[in-house]
């Protein structure tokens, strides 16, 4: 028989385990067998025999079966009702279930399977500890690392803000309390509650956003943001008072804790590149890698719990060193996850929401009338601390120019409780530390927090605004001397020539104004694939193999080696559904912070740029997508002729920029502007057409003009620079035939002409033609110009200004 020290406090032990007579020993024997002789055998040997669910093996799958069978019921009935609840608040409401068979005789079945008061080890309860360390090991591996160095201020502002603020005042209002009155909280549970509730985890804000779906967006990368500098402020804190409180200890803990991040950080990290590096892009990680990594966040656990910390911080710091995304990150995150949220983890959630004392909250209610008492004690601090939370992540927020609308929603989310405090409360109650009646009142907090905040934040916030950004991301913000930051889309073959054709002539002249281009080459998914993004920087194709990306890769890198100098190139693949292929792109230039995408126009044309040879609806759908939720600029291109031929002697690229006026074609003038920068052997001519109406009366006629000569840098009406190569021409127009006939008559004299996609709508310069519009994607104006009708086959390309909440 082995005995180990008692994990609860001597007047109520911990439910469903047996104390020694003495009542500081646990003791637990093991049966000589794991599976049962049969479901017969208590009625065959009545005195000796046993029921088949006191042996272990079916035991463990009875409370595998009725954990998942109750947690997935709720996670159905919040889903019917339209509530997106969280799916570990769905297992602590199976757990809450599940604990009133305590109420039940000790003499009935229901009570002997869950409460078994007796000497059987409890393996239920060990597996579930291992989902939940498996959990959060797998929720550091999502975690990007990147972004601490990418957090901006807003984001670190809000971080630091929501966390030191509360825990400021929960320090003082703990020592308030302490000297003033008895108290029934011992300093450790204020102290714990105020940790608590001041933090924001990471793992907690990373899955209440993936569970809403709006993870991928700028909100999202805000609060996943600000819950890294929330959880950075909860390890110093923790050091800080484990060196307060036990001087020589707490030293000694913090630098083993300092040891481990750094060999995370200069040996286990590097280790992980060098095993993404060994395999070949689209082939998968090899098994032995995979155990690997296992293993060592089964060590990295121990290794937190022998130096006094939180044993699951071990693997969870783990995860930060392993890159996220394909192929390892994703590899960990594919294999396990699954298994883990529907057959492992919901043990912890329901087995440890099991020893929620209900009967005895209830009966606290007087008390909490009264104000005394443990219930008391812990609810006023819990309110305290979260209207403090909230209000500061609020006005923080507000202050720092988010909308007031998606600043409550992001201290909603700051504040949510879910499985990390309701682990850390019952680590301190196995190490006792903390009495079982504060659990009782921790758990009833976490899970009526886990309720209403996601219905609230799902309220509050429109899901159609997914990839909509905070700030402007445009190319009217951007200097004439900034980086370039572009996304260029490519689907087939005639894709490739036609972006670097556009791309030949951005050419960076010198480094004064260099271009960063990241090239994401989109394929749909035929059959059973697995959707998959590949970084072709960080894997290499395997020798002999032949990648589908192949063409795209060498053409655009040939181009690269040209101006390699003022030039950066990144290549990434899509494999994806196409009704989701707009949101890799949307993902991708809102992670890299891009200031224009490109995409190409989904009609294409004969070598003769006659006809009409193919015409991809799904394309178009897509281009219209990526329009609607775009957090850059986007600009459509219609390609029919090569904008540029450099290796002629005395070419030059004839470019027309169409301007009525407007925010898209501002973007399509700075746009246009930049080209004319850059690359000296374009020749350019800007026409401005002019409502006969009012010409200088109409909202924003005079403004515009100002703008276009302010950026152009010129007084003259009708030449700009002084190599006379940018003709300015004003054109004073009725209705939209006169503007038809104005452009066909210069039609011949142009290799490109850039438009915005809302030039002259709802202006008497498109009078008669948005009746006729084909292609609203392109617009009344970019619509004639790509029209077959059109006598010019020169390309045309069509700009949309970011569409942002502060010009909406």
């Amino acid at each position: 028989m082995e005995t180990f020290n008692v994990t609860w406090w001597e007047d109520l032990a911990w439910r469903g385990y047996a104390m020694s007579e003495d009542g500081s020993q646990f003791c637990q024997t093991n049966p000589s067998t794991v599976n049962s002789y049969g479901m017969w055998e208590k009625f065959t040997y009545r005195s000796r025999g046993i029921g088949f669910w006191e042996y272990p093996l079916p035991n463990l799958e009875i409370m595998i079966l009725s954990a998942f069978l109750l947690w997935r019921f709720f996670d159905v009935l919040c889903k019917k009702l339209g509530f997106l609840i969280p799916k570990f608040t769905c297992m602590m409401l199976a757990g809450l279930v599940l604990s009133q068979a305590c109420l039940l005789s000790e003499d009935s079945l229901i009570h002997q399977i869950f409460f078994p008061d007796d000497y059987k080890p409890k393996i239920p309860e060990t597996l579930g500890a291992f989902g939940f360390l498996l959990y959060w090991f797998l929720k550091g591996v999502t975690m990007d690392v990147g972004m601490f160095m990418k957090t901006g201020k807003k984001a670190g502002l809000i971080g630091f803000t929501t966390t030191v603020v509360p825990l400021l005042l929960g320090c003082t209002f703990t020592s308030i309390r302490m000297r003033g009155q008895d108290t029934m909280l011992t300093e450790f549970e204020y102290r714990a509650i105020v940790f608590v509730q001041s933090l924001s985890p990471f793992t907690g804000v990373d899955t209440l956003l993936r569970d809403l779906k709006i993870n991928h967006s700028e909100f999202g990368r805000i609060a996943l943001s600000s819950a890294m500098v929330s959880d950075l402020i909860g390890f110093v804190y923790t050091f800080f008072f484990a060196i307060l409180w036990d001087k020589a200890l707490g030293i000694m803990e913090t630098l083993a804790a300092c040891v481990f991040f750094a060999a995370m950080l200069y040996f286990v990290r590097p280790a992980m590149f060098w095993v993404i590096k060994q395999t070949p892009e689209g082939r998968p990680i090899k098994d032995i890698y995979i155990y690997s990594t296992l293993v060592l966040a089964y060590l990295s656990f121990h290794y937190w719990h022998h130096i006094g910390h939180f044993g699951p911080a071990g693997p969870f710091v783990l995860g930060w060193a392993i890159p996220d995304g394909p192929p390892l990150g994703s590899a960990l995150v594919q294999r396990f996850e699954n298994f883990n949220l529907g057959v492992i983890l919901p043990l912890f959630g329901s087995l440890t929401t099991m020893q929620v004392d209900l009967p005895w909250l209830v009966g606290e209610i007087d008390n909490l009338r009264r104000m005394e008492g443990r219930v008391y004690e812990a609810v006023s601090l819990i309110l305290l601390l979260s209207a403090t939370k909230f209000l500061s992540s609020v006005i923080t927020a507000f202050a720092v120019g988010m909308p007031l609308r998606d600043a409550i929603v992001l201290a909603l989310t700051l504040s949510n409780k879910g499985v990390f405090e309701l682990a850390y409360f019952v680590t301190a109650v196995e190490l006792k530390v903390v009495h079982p009646n504060v659990f009782t009142i921790m758990a009833a907090n976490i899970l009526v927090n886990s309720l209403i905040i996601p219905i609230a934040i799902e309220l509050l916030h429109d899901p159609s605004e997914k990839f909509r950004c905070y700030r402007r991301r445009n190319l009217m913000n951007l200097r004439d001397d900034s980086e370039l930051q572009t996304l260029m889309c490519v689907h087939k073959p005639d894709h490739i020539t036609s972006m670097i054709n556009l791309l030949e002539a951005f050419q960076p002249a010198s480094d004064h104004a260099p271009v960063t281009c990241y090239v994401l080459h989109l394929i749909e998914l035929v059959g059973q694939a697995t959707p998959n993004f590949i970084s072709h920087q960080v894997q290499k194709p395997a020798a002999g193999s032949q990648s589908c990306s192949d063409n795209v890769i060498a053409s655009f890198k040939r181009f690269h080696q040209r101006f390699s100098d003022s030039m950066s190139l990144h290549m990434f693949t899509s494999l994806s559904m196409a009704k989701h292929m707009h949101e890799d792109i949307c993902w991708l230039a809102l992670a890299k912070s891009l200031s224009l995408i490109l995409l190409p126009f989904h009609r294409t044309w004969s070598i003769d740029r006659s006809t009409i040879v193919s015409d991809d609806d799904t394309m178009r759908n897509l281009n219209l997508n990526v329009l609607r939720r775009a957090p850059c600029s986007v600009g459509i291109l219609v390609y029919r002729k090569s904008i540029w031929h450099p290796q002629l002697m005395d070419s030059r690229c004839k470019v027309c920029l169409i301007f009525v006026g407007g925010k898209d074609d501002r973007e399509a003038l700075a746009l246009t502007n930049r080209i004319r920068l850059m690359n000296r052997e374009i020749s350019l001519t800007f026409i401005r057409f002019i409502p006969t109406a009012s010409p200088w009366e109409s909202k924003g006629t005079a403004h515009d003009a100002e703008d276009l000569k302010t950026i152009m840098g010129t007084n003259d009406d009708s030449t700009v620079g002084d190599d006379h190569l940018v003709n300015y021409i004003d054109r004073v127009v009725s209705e939209g035939s006169e503007m038809s006939i104005i452009l066909r008559s210069m039609a011949h004299d142009h290799d490109l002409f850039i438009v915005g996609r809302s030039s002259g709508r709802d202006t008497p310069v498109t009078r008669g033609m948005s009746e006729w519009t084909e292609f609203d994607e392109l617009g009344p104006i970019g619509d004639l110009l790509a029209s077959k009708d059109f006598p010019s086959r020169a390309s045309v390309l069509v700009v949309q200004q970011q569409d942002c909440r502060d010009n909406r």
